[in-house]
């Protein structure tokens, strides 16, 4: 793309998109042309703190207008899909909350269908990856700091029954805790190790939500192994009680890093006596959360950038999460498929 050029962007869904449109709107090299929410009361909202923004209850105009390069998707997880694959149909780099899309045959259309357009990207709202605090484990792990890694675990607290059991959760009859939640977690620890499982065991349940409208599980815990056998756990609770907090285990041969809601400290000694180190690098840093779609941009605008999520990124945790989901039906354990 010519670097003189403006990126022309849209965005649907002014829930976490409402971040997204601001972010594009203080972007030197884009223009934010569309604003989409089918809340007529929310967009006019928002529509007071983008004036230069056309407003649509209708995601057709913004899919459908010619001009636009980039549209940001932040819609319930149901319209993913369809939007998606419209998007590149009319010839649009799509930045997309997640999860991409619910099931498998989607995954598969929108992995064949962005083949066909080979100068369109894609990314995923994965934004753990631009917190300090992990980043700084990552480096750790691959400058082989503490020893060879052979365990990990990563729990996502989402502690927000309320909006699993109402709304749009609640009424979405394929809404997954894993594809909504756990992928967060998927997606951080396959950066941190920057490996791949190779199988997947899973269980779920529904029993904080057993008696509301939410029909699906509200908690999912997974087991990932690797070819060398080290081993990751990973869970997603939708329903506890317990801020919202993105726990962090990794334990390596020569120290151990423990990232709790009481404390995040570095595990030098298994001797009672030796304290622990602690560690104070940022976390949960949301104002850096934008870097995740600035990236984005700039790889749009300068095809030898690489954006902080990449499509094949996006593609292998999705991989996973429905390969889990395959699990907790089955009750077996599933060779991951990757794409």
């Amino acid at each position: 793309m010519n670097d003189k050029k403006k990126i022309r962007a849209a965005v649907i869904g002014l829930g976490v998109g409402a971040h997204q449109a601001k972010t594009l709107s203080m972007y030197s090299n884009c223009q934010l042309d569309w604003i989409c929410d089918f809340d007529e009361k929310k967009l006019k909202k928002f529509g007071q703190e983008f004036p230069k923004a056309n407003q649509t209850t209708n995601d057709k105009d913004v899919l459908n207008d010619p001009n636009i390069d980039l549209v940001c998707i932040a819609s319930y997880d149901q319209f993913h899909y369809q939007q998606v694959i419209t998007a590149l149909n009319n010839g649009k780099n799509v930045y997309v909350e997640k999860p991409i899309c619910l099931t498998k045959k989607e995954i598969l259309d929108i992995y064949q269908k962005l083949k066909t357009y080979p100068n369109l990207r894609l990314s995923s709202n994965l934004v753990l990856r631009t917190c300090p605090l992990f980043e700084k484990v990552r480096k750790a792990v691959q400058k082989n700091e503490m020893g060879d890694i052979y365990h990990l675990e990563a729990d996502y607290l989402w502690g927000r029954k309320e909006k699993l059991i109402s709304g749009w959760r609640s009424d979405t009859k394929l809404y997954s805790i894993i594809h909504g939640a756990a992928i967060h977690m998927i997606d951080l620890v396959l950066w941190i190790t920057g490996k791949r499982p190779v199988s997947v065991q899973a269980l779920g349940s529904n029993i904080i939500a057993k008696d509301t409208k939410q029909k699906n599980n509200d908690f999912a815990i997974i087991l990932l192994k690797f070819e060398n056998n080290m081993s990751i756990k990973i869970s997603a609770h939708g329903g506890c009680v317990h801020p919202h907090f993105h726990s962090l285990k990794v334990y390596g041969a020569n120290s151990s890093f423990i990232h709790e809601s009481v404390g995040t400290f570095w595990v030098d000694s298994s001797n009672p006596d030796q304290k622990f180190r602690p560690e104070t690098t940022e976390y949960p840093a949301k104002t850096k959360r934008d870097e995740a779609l600035i990236s984005f941009l700039n790889s749009i605008i300068d095809i030898n950038k690489n954006s902080l999520v990449s499509e094949k990124e996006v593609f292998d945790s999705m991989s996973i999460c429905l390969s889990a989901e395959q699990a907790i039906k089955t009750g077996q354990i599933v060779d991951i498929e990757y794409l």
